[in-house]
C-alpha cells in the first residue's frame, strides 16, 4: 500500500495530464480551425473525445496501482460513499485533484499562450444566459453522464470482469459519453476537470462561467455517481475493493 503523500501526488499528477490533454485538444483544435475557419463539428468533438479517453486509459495503466487513478471528485465521493475508500481520505483527493486540474490548465495557458483564453481553455459551460430550463437539463445530463461512467468504472473493476481491459473500457466509456453529451454540457463528467480551465480562464482574463459550475458541474456529477455506485452494488453484488482501478491493474508478484 502507497503512502498517503504517494498517493494524492498521483492524483493531483493524474488530473493535471487529463486537464491538460483532455481541454488542451479542445484549445488546439479551435486553433487549427483558426478564427475564419469552419465551427466546430462533430468530426472535431469525435478528436476532443479521443484525446480523453486516450490520456484517461493511459492513467489508469500508469498510476491505477498507486492511488486508484480516481481524478475526478464524483468518482472518490463514489468510493467513499459506498465503503471503497476511506472518508478520511477523501478531503487530501479532493485538495490534490483540485490543484491539478488547474496546473493541468495553467499548462494549457502556457502552451497556447492568450489565445487559450480567447479560445475558453477548453472550459465546459452552457449558453451564457440559459434558462432554467437549460439549466435543469444541463444538470441531468451531466449526472446522468456521470453516473454511467462511475458504472463503467465498478463493472470493469469488479474481481469478476476480464481485469486487463480495465483502462480499455474505461476510456471508451469515457469518450462515448463525450461524444453523447458533449453538444448538450460540453460533458465535462468530472468537476475538477470543469474548475481547472474555469479558473484559468478567469485569471488569463477570459469569458468566465462561474454561475454554471456548482449546479451543472459539481452537484449533479457528485450525485450521478454516487447513485450509479449504489445502483451497481444493488444489481451486482460486486467484490469490494477499497481502491477498485488499483486491484484492477495491480498483481502480487510470484514467489521465487
Amino acid at each position: 500500500m502507497y503512502t498517503l503523500p504517494r498517493r494524492a501526488l498521483a492524483e493531483g499528477l493524474g488530473t493535471a495530464v487529463l486537464c491538460f490533454i483532455g481541454p488542451g485538444a479542445v484549445v488546439g483544435t479551435r486553433t487549427l480551425l483558426g478564427p475564419e475557419g469552419p465551427v466546430f463539428g462533430a468530426s472535431n468533438l469525435l478528436e476532443v473525445a479521443l484525446a480523453f479517453g486516450f490520456v484517461v486509459t493511459m492513467l489508469v495503466y500508469s498510476i491505477g496501482k498507486v492511488s486508484g487513478c480516481h481524478i475526478n471528485p464524483a468518482v472518490t465521493f463514489a468510493f467513499a460513499a459506498t465503503r471503497r475508500f476511506p472518508w478520511r481520505e477523501v478531503p487530501v483527493y479532493w485538495g490534490a485533484q483540485a490543484v491539478g486540474a488547474i496546473v493541468g490548465a495553467l499548462a494549457i495557458w502556457a502552451v497556447f499562450g492568450p489565445l487559450a483564453a480567447t479560445l475558453g481553455m477548453g472550459q465546459t459551460h452552457i449558453a451564457a444566459f440559459a434558462s432554467a430550463e437549460e439549466y435543469a437539463r444541463a444538470a441531468v445530463a451531466e449526472a446522468i453522464g456521470t453516473g454511467l461512467l462511475v458504472l463503467a468504472i465498478l463493472g470493469i473493476t469488479d474481481t469478476r470482469s476480464p481485469q486487463h481491459l480495465t483502462g480499455i473500457v474505461i476510456g471508451l466509456a469515457l469518450a462515448s459519453l463525450i461524444l453523447a453529451l458533449g453538444p448538450a454540457t460540453g460533458a465535462s463528467l468530472n468537476p475538477a476537470r470543469a474548475f481547472g480551465p474555469e479558473l484559468v480562464e478567469a485569471l488569463a482574463g477570459g469569458t468566465s462561467y462561474w454561475a454554471q459550475l456548482i449546479p451543472i458541474y459539481v452537484v449533479p456529477g457528485i450525485v450521478g455517481a454516487a447513485a450509479a455506485a449504489f445502483a451497481y452494488d444493488y444489481l451486482a453484488d460486486p467484490r469490494h475493493a477499497e481502491m477498485p482501478i488499483q486491484a484492477a491493474v495491480s498483481h502480487e508478484e510470484p514467489e521465487v
